[in-house]
């Protein structure tokens, strides 16, 4: 497969700045009750393209800023963001337990893996996404049981949650499978999944302006 892996990654980025933009200029409407995601997506993007251009200026790895800003401050935020979203008592105890597994795993991970900060690991990735998509669980659960799902087009925890689920989800097998794919078709699906992603956090950005318009 013939796929241009520079240019996809720029293409992947510029959307991110498209999105963050669109956030920003939506910031006093949206903010308040999506404060961790947007502050976590932000986050991650910057990282994203400060270590693209890092790495072309200089050929150092910029594996720690993936663990300490994305495997962790990122899912963090994410976690505490669906944290907030809950409301029901349960669920709320239940994802407070999952905030508490997503700090201990930290410093497991910490624990049985060497130099943690200097390589990637896929077995805390896999945990964070395995607690985030737990998280969306017991939201979605919570707002299909509730006046929301009357108007889940202008709702944008929604949209949030199901781009997330598309983009994690969707990353599981191929990640999985990295070391046996080749590098152009692991690249190519993972742009697609972050195009996929983006494409509907904009979607859900649009419509919830709609909404608030009215």
């Amino acid at each position: 497969m013939n796929w241009n892996i520079e240019t996809g990654k720029q293409i992947s980025m510029g959307i991110s700045v498209v999105v963050m933009a669109l956030m920003i200029i939506k910031s006093r409407k949206i903010w308040k009750e999506n404060l961790f995601f947007i502050i976590g997506y932000i986050l991650l993007s910057l990282i994203d393209i400060f270590c693209y251009f890092y790495f072309k200026a200089t050929n150092r790895s910029t594996e720690i800023f993936f663990v300490i800003g994305f495997l962790i401050l990122v899912f963090f935020l994410y976690l505490l963001y669906y944290f907030r979203l809950i409301y029901l008592p349960l669920l709320k105890k239940i994802q407070l337990i999952l905030l508490a597994i997503f700090i201990i795993n930290i410093g497991i991970m910490f624990y049985i893996e060497d130099d943690l900060l200097h390589h990637f690991s896929f077995s805390m990735l896999y945990t964070d996404i395995l607690l985030l998509m737990f998280s969306i669980i017991l939201f979605l659960y919570q707002t299909f049981n509730s006046d929301k799902i009357l108007e889940l087009n202008n709702y944008l925890p929604f949209w949030i949650s199901v781009s997330l689920l598309i983009l994690f989800i969707g990353s599981i097998p191929i990640l999985y499978f990295r070391t046996t794919v080749s590098e152009h078709i692991y690249f190519f699906i993972l742009f697609i999944l972050n195009l996929t992603s983006n494409g509907i956090l904009i979607l859900g950005l649009v419509w919830n302006q709609q909404y608030r318009l009215r």
